[in-house]
This record gives C-alpha cells, sequence and structure tokens, in this order.
C-alpha cells in the first residue's frame, strides 16, 4: 500500500503535469505579449480577485461548519475552513473532481464523527451546493434565452445545457441518497433477503437489524436539516454568494488588464457557463474542457493575447492557488491530528 509521503509525491506529479499542459497550450501563440500583459496586471485587482476565492472557499468552509453543528456534532470554524481547501486539492487532482467528498468524509471521523453521520453531512453539504449552483445555472441559461449573449444554436451552448441536466442528475440522486430513508431502507432490506434466499448470508435478523442501525445514524442529521428551513434558506442563500464571488473573479482579472465596459452580469453568466459545462470534463479540474470553455465564451467579450492572460491567471488562482491552499491545509492537519 502507498505510505503518505508516495501518495504526496504523486499528487504533485499530477498537478505539475496539468499544470504544463496549460501552460503549453495558452502561451504557444504570443508568449511574450501574454507575459507582458500579466507582468502589467494591476495588482490591487488581482489581490480583490485572490480575496474573492478565498471567500468563497470560506463559505463552503462555513456551510460545512452549520451543518456539523445542525447534525448535534462538534468541529471548529478553522477546521472546516480548512477541509474547504483540502477538498479543492483532492477535487482537483481527480477526475469529475471526485476525490473531494471522500476525503471530507475522512476528516470528519478523525473529528470524531461516526461515518454513517460524516457521509450524510458531506451529502448535504454537496446537495447545498448543487442547488446553489443549479438555481444559478437556470437563471443564467433563462438570460441568456431571452437576452442572447452567445449563439443560441452553437454546440458550446447545447453542452452547457447537457452539464446542467447532468448537474440536475446528481443533485436528484444524491437528494433521494440524503433524505429517502424509507425508500433506500426498504431497498436494502430486499436486497438483504435476496441474498439470504441465495444462501449468501445467513443471519437475515442479524442484517435486517444492522441496516436499521445504520440507517437512523445516516438518516438522523437529514431529518434535522429537514426540520431546520431556516438552516436549509441560510445554507442556499451562502453557497449562491460564494457561487457569485467565484463567477465575478474574471470581472476583477479583467479591470487589472485595463478591460473597461465590461457588464459584469456577463461576466457572471460566461462564467456560469463555463463551470457548468466544465462539471463534466472526465479530467482532474476538468482540464482542457474548462479552458477551452473559458477562451469560447469569454471570447464574445475579449479579444487577443489579452484573453489567454485572463484565462491563465484566473485558471491559477481558483485552481492551482486553491490546490496549493489546500496542501498547505492538509500538511497542517495531518501534523496537528498526527495523521
Amino acid at each position: 500500500m502507498m505510505n503518505k509521503k508516495n501518495l504526496d509525491i504523486v499528487y504533485g506529479i499530477v498537478v505539475l503535469f496539468i499544470l504544463g499542459i496549460v501552460i503549453y497550450f495558452s502561451l504557444r501563440n504570443d508568449m511574450g505579449e501574454i507575459l507582458r500583459l500579466i507582468k502589467n496586471l494591476s495588482l490591487p485587482f488581482l489581490l480583490i480577485s485572490i480575496l474573492l476565492f478565498i471567500i468563497y472557499r470560506i463559505i463552503v468552509g462555513l456551510s460545512i461548519y452549520f451543518l456539523v453543528d445542525n447534525s448535534k456534532e462538534n468541529i471548529s470554524l478553522l477546521k472546516s475552513i480548512q477541509l474547504s481547501f483540502i477538498v479543492v486539492l483532492f477535487n482537483g487532482i481527480t477526475p469529475f473532481a471526485s476525490g473531494g467528498q471522500p476525503m471530507s468524509i475522512y476528516y470528519l471521523h478523525k473529528e470524531r464523527i461516526s461515518i454513517p453521520k460524516a457521509t450524510n453531512i458531506i451529502l448535504q453539504n454537496f446537495i447545498m451546493y448543487q442547488t446553489s449552483l443549479i438555481l444559478v445555472g437556470v437563471t443564467t441559461i433563462l438570460y441568456n434565452h431571452f437576452y442572447p449573449i452567445f449563439p443560441y444554436n452553437s454546440l458550446m451552448r447545447r453542452l452547457v445545457v447537457l452539464g446542467f441536466l447532468i448537474n440536475f442528475g446528481i443533485w436528484l440522486v444524491t437528494f433521494l441518497l440524503a433524505f429517502g430513508k424509507k425508500s433506500i431502507t426498504m431497498l436494502l432490506d430486499k436486497i438483504v433477503i435476496f441474498l439470504n434466499k441465495i444462501k449468501l448470508i445467513k443471519d437475515l435478523d442479524k442484517y435486517l437489524k444492522k441496516i436499521e442501525d445504520l440507517s437512523d445514524k445516516f438518516y438522523g442529521s437529514a431529518k434535522n436539516l429537514l426540520n431546520s428551513r431556516g438552516l436549509l434558506f441560510k445554507e442556499i442563500c451562502i453557497n449562491v454568494i460564494g457561487l457569485l464571488c467565484l463567477y465575478s473573479i474574471p470581472y476583477f482579472l479583467a479591470r487589472g488588464f485595463n478591460i473597461e465596459n465590461l457588464n459584469l452580469w456577463y461576466i457572471i453568466v460566461s462564467t456560469s457557463y463555463v463551470m457548468i459545462m466544465g462539471s463534466f470534463v472526465p479530467t482532474p479540474g476538468g482540464t482542457g474542457g474548462i479552458e477551452y470553455g473559458f477562451m469560447y465564451f469569454f471570447g464574445y467579450l475579449i479579444k487577443g493575447s489579452v484573453l489567454s492572460a485572463l484565462m491563465l491567471v484566473w485558471r491559477f488562482i481558483t485552481y492551482y492557488g486553491g490546490m496549493l491552499i489546500g496542501s498547505i491545509c492538509l500538511l497542517s492537519y495531518r501534523k496537528k491530528s498526527k495523521i
């Protein structure tokens, strides 16, 4: 089994490989001009952009903190924020951003939260995020329908709709897993009964009781959340605010590149399209798909080498910067927890 040191080395290699691909395809044309633009980027606007990303991740940490508290468990706000950045790291190095949730469950368990309850908390957090993503996505898609920014019949626009439908499907399945106690328990009971009939398990009552106990632990926090409408509303609101902070970053970077007369809402719509489409690209961090989507959608608003420079800085802040902070948080967490 790979030890932690070797695992960290593998993560580093993956990140550097992805970084190399992004730099190559971004700088292969007009390298000198792109580097000049980045060098002259306004520092105040760069700092605002970095701050917006940090606020976004703090909001994600707040979401976890509120859900843990609602589940009658304890975790410090600082550790929740650390976990938020650790999620960025593991989402960034795994296909379909699939690594963040298992690691979140692992670290919540290290905070003495049972695996079933930790799993449901992370499912709830994912549902709140997906709900907010869908709400913002519906708003931007409807806006572009009535006030077109991008061509109506373009392939990329259809890919955005496909990405939206995939995200909605994932939201629906996750919602049923997190809150559908009766249906999921009934399904598991039927599976156990079937396995008993074909002699794969012997003590039927023991396994049925085990399912009932796990179900009570798993869905206890879900019941608390459904009964706390104020918390539901707060979770959705803060996640929407977080996404708007994230989606606003290209606007402030563009201002830093002295691009004037940009509409902030157009930037939010464009970034929303990029993120929705990139969510089903099967590469670590959506690499390749997200960069292409950014160049396509923002190409309607920004032209020339400045577009490549903008994409590079934006990607470094929201992807590599997040993973860098996540790596620091991971090392700090391991050192303090001795894991």
